[in-house]
Parts: structure tokens; C-alpha cells; sequence
């Protein structure tokens, strides 16, 4: 049952984090994979009976341990966490209540670097099946989402800092506390560069995804742009698109929606948004257009041919 329940909290927060980070895909997004995490026997018993940082014991310690499973979202800059709650606080499959958040704990201890992280509760709002297993209501999993160095930092540290199987020295904390400010200061300078990319690449970006809505409304199928699509737009892109001379185009050449859809089936290049572009720029000069191209000359071939252009 746990076990179902964390693949189902995964797949439910892939899903609906897409949408929040469109066009980025989320297998580019979340930085390590999903893979919902069960707790071993021998740790949840030693976690139940012999957990020495717990000032009075379990009562029920199978109700009162809520991370039996766990399922763990590592992004790469800690401003993309806010994403991530907020797919999991809109969810309706489930409660939840925020067990940790580094923020907060920083804003309350300003001068004291430790562990960070965000972890969640979450609890199934009814009982739901789980593809034939039953998860009943009230069934916790703890989610966790951090970057992923802080990630990096935990895996390192947090085996012997915070848990009893090594004593910890002085020595090794104040060392684990210069890792920690040197980890806030570097993602400090990874937000300072994303800013700055985030600001030459915001005019690509937005005709990606003026291009990604009229794709999906004359060609009638969602858009899958890649890499490739990154190249045709730097191709025949511009910083100021004429989407009006687009649209029209596309009205005036209204056979070649039919066209890109059927090539669509078999190959991805006419799944990109911006092969929109490569046939308006063939149209108005085939010459020009193929000294543009960034991929091999064959692949530019069937877009002559929906054009009628003879390149003979």
C-alpha cells in the first residue's frame, strides 16, 4: 500500500508541475528521478524504539512515523522549490502540513547554517486505489524538495550529523556549518547567472510560447518541442516576431496545417513550433532559408515539397 501510494504522489506531482513550468519539461526541471522510497524494517524499528533525539517515546509509533515512504524532488535553483509546493498544495488527492521549511528557519536563526530542506506530510484525503492496491485514508508519505546542493550536502552529512551511528565532534560540525554557508553563497551566484540568462533569453522564450499556442490551434496537436526547436528558432526567430505575418501566411497557405500534421506522426521535426517559421521563411526565399538551416539539407526536403518549391 505505501509503496503504491509514493508512486502515485510521484506521478501526481509530475503531472501536475508540468503545466507550472511550461515549455521546460519536467524531465529537465527535476534534476534526479522520482523514485518513491520505502522504509526498511530495520530502520523504521530503530527509528520506533531507539531514536535518541525524541525527548519522550512513540506512543503508536506505526500511526506516529509518517515517512514509512518517502518521495524526494531535487530542482536545481532554490527559487524553482516554490514551483513544486505549489503543485503539491493545489493537489486534491490529498492533506498535507509542512513539517520543515529552510526559509523560515533561516529567517529565525539568521546566523546559524544547518541542514536545509522542505518537507511535507501528505495524507490521502479519502481511500483511493492505487491500480488494484487500496490506500486508505490518512495514509502519510513525506515529501521532500531541495536543490540539488542541498541534496549533495545532505548525502554527504546527513547519515552522521543527524543521525546517532557516528558522534559527531566540534571539528565536523563547524566544518559541515563552512559547507553549508559556502553551498547559500553559491546559489546565491547560480540565481545572479540564471537571472541574467533568464533576461537574454526571455524574448526566445516568449515566441516559443506564442508559437507552442498557434501550433496547437492550426495544426491541431500539442507541440513536443526539443532541442531541435531551439536551433530553428535561433535560425528564424527574431527578437521582434511578426505573429500577425505568421498567422496570415498560415491563412493564406491554409493546406499546410494538413500537411505538418500528417508529417507530425512519423517525425518530430514537424512537432516543433517553430517549423511554423522554416516554411514561412522558405516561402519567401528558398535560398536564403536553406543557408539558414541548421540540420542536414534532406531533412529540409519535405517542406519544398508542401510548398510546391522546386530547388532545381
Amino acid at each position: 500500500m505505501y509503496e503504491k501510494w509514493g508512486v502515485c504522489i510521484a506521478t501526481r506531482l509530475v503531472n501536475d508541475l508540468g503545466p507550472l513550468i511550461a515549455p521546460a519539461s519536467t524531465e529537465l526541471f527535476v534534476k534526479l528521478p522520482i523514485t518513491p522510497r520505502l522504509k526498511t524494517g530495520g530502520s523504521f524499528i530503530t527509528k520506533a524504539f531507539y531514536n535518541t533525539k525524541r525527548k519522550t517515546p512513540y506512543q503508536n509509533p506505526y500511526d506516529e512515523i509518517t515517512d514509512k515512504v518517502g518521495v524526494r524532488l531535487v530542482v536545481l535553483l532554490p527559487t524553482q522549490i516554490s514551483r513544486v509546493q505549489a503543485a503539491l498544495e493545489h493537489c486534491d488527492l490529498w492533506d498535507f502540513s509542512k513539517d520543515r521549511d529552510y526559509e523560515q528557519e533561516i529567517a529565525e536563526k539568521p546566523y546559524v547554517f544547518e541542514y536545509q530542506s522542505v518537507h511535507y506530510v501528505v495524507r490521502a484525503k479519502t481511500d483511493i486505489d492505487v491500480d488494484g492496491t487500496m490506500v486508505r485514508k490518512g495514509t502519510p508519505c513525506e515529501v521532500q524538495i531541495r536543490t540539488l546542493l542541498q541534496h549533495a550536502h545532505s548525502e554527504l552529512t546527513h547519515d552522521t550529523i543527524y543521525k546517532p551511528s557516528v558522534e559527531k565532534t566540534p571539528q565536523m560540525e563547524r566544518a559541515v556549518s563552512k559547507a553549508m554557508a559556502l553551498i547559500e553563497a553559491t546559489s546565491d551566484y547560480f540565481e545572479d547567472v540564471a537571472r541574467l540568462i533568464e533576461g537574454l533569453t526571455s524574448p526566445s522564450r516568449k515566441l516559443t510560447e506564442e508559437l507552442i499556442h498557434l501550433y496547437a490551434e492550426r495544426i491541431g496537436r500539442a507541440a513536443e518541442p526539443t532541442k531541435v526547436d531551439g536551433l530553428l528558432l535561433e535560425a528564424f526567430g527574431s527578437d521582434e516576431p511578426a505573429m500577425d505575418a505568421l498567422r496570415q501566411f498560415l491563412d493564406e497557405k491554409s493546406y499546410l496545417a494538413e500537411h505538418i500534421a500528417e508529417r507530425a506522426k512519423t517525425k518530430i521535426l514537424f512537432r516543433q513550433p517553430s517549423i511554423l517559421l522554416v516554411y514561412k521563411a522558405v516561402s519567401e526565399g528558398w535560398r536564403q532559408a536553406s543557408a539558414k538551416w541548421p540540420l542536414t539539407p534532406n531533412e529540409l526536403a519535405p517542406v519544398f515539397s508542401d510548398l510546391g518549391i522546386s530547388r532545381q
